[in-house]
């Protein structure tokens, strides 16, 4: 493996630790729960994406 291949491990965790990766999971669980019809799943994750958004993480 180059050197050039690498990833830094201060990038990888700012990578990991970014606010809108968790925001864009909820986003998708979101989506996925509305098309497989399951309404409280949905609403539920949609209700984590408010408190995230109002709590300043975002």
């Amino acid at each position: 493996m180059l050197a050039a291949d690498r990833v830094p491990a201060g990038r990888l965790r700012r990578g990991l630790t970014e606010p809108m990766l968790p925001f864009a999971v909820l986003a998708l669980l979101a989506v996925a729960a509305a098309a497989a019809d399951q309404a409280v799943l949905c609403w539920a994750s949609v209700g984590v994406l408010a408190g995230y958004s109002l709590s300043g993480s975002v």
